[in-house]
């Protein structure tokens, strides 16, 4: 199965990061896209730390880093500076989608 992750706010990182390692942990993929004030998880090192699991993609929507100041150092590398259209991927390629 693919999960695909949506985050759109801070508040359920915990959730997010057991969610996204018990998948992983049963043969899951996961591809998680993150916007709005979502983009604020690339500074917890839990959250950014998942892409660096077997099977986990991470993206941004620049579009929303740019409107909240985060510089593109801020981004880890491993985490794709994308745009809407890693979003729509992830409604169209992933069995499951979880929005935060």
């Amino acid at each position: 199965m693919n999960l695909g992750i949506v985050i759109t706010q801070t508040a359920h990182a915990k959730k997010i990061i057991e969610l996204t390692q018990a998948a992983v942990k049963k043969g899951h993929s996961v591809n998680i896209f993150m916007t709005d004030d979502g983009i604020y998880l690339v500074k917890n090192s839990a959250v950014a730390g998942l892409r660096k699991l077997d099977n986990v993609e991470m993206s941004l929507c620049n579009y929303s880093a740019q409107g909240r100041n985060l510089a593109s150092e801020e981004v880890p590398e491993g985490i794709t500076n994308g745009t809407q259209y890693q979003n729509s991927l992830i409604h169209n390629e992933c069995d499951k989608v979880l929005i935060f």
